[in-house]
C-alpha cells in the first residue's frame, strides 16, 4: 500500500512529533488513512494521507501546547511537502 520512502517519511514524522511531546496514533493508517497526533487530550492533528495529503486540526488555547505548535505545524507541513513529491513519483 505504502512505498518504501512512504514508510519512512511516516516513520520519521512519528519520531518528531514524539519528540515534541505528543502521542501517535497510528491505528486508522490501514484502513482511514491517515494518522492522529494528540497533545493534552484537547489538541489533536491529523495528517490525512489520501487525496493529496492534508491536516485536519482541533486545538484548543492551551499556553503549554501554544509552545510547540508552531514547530509541530511546520513538521506537518514539510511532511505533507515531502509525502506529495513521494507520491507523485510513485503514482507516475
Amino acid at each position: 500500500m505504502f512505498s518504501f520512502e512512504q514508510r519512512k517519511l511516516i516513520a520519521q514524522l512519528g519520531r518528531d512529533m514524539k519528540k515534541l511531546g505528543l502521542t501517535v496514533d497510528y491505528s486508522k493508517i490501514a484502513t482511514d488513512q491517515y494518522i492522529e497526533f494528540e497533545a493534552e487530550g484537547y489538541n489533536r492533528i491529523v495528517v490525512w494521507l489520501l487525496n493529496g495529503c492534508f491536516l485536519s486540526l482541533s486545538l484548543s488555547n492551551n499556553p503549554q501546547f501554544a509552545k510547540v505548535a508552531p514547530k509541530v505545524l511546520y513538521i506537518a507541513n514539510k511532511f505533507m511537502e515531502n509525502y506529495r513529491k513521494i507520491d507523485m513519483e510513485v503514482t507516475v
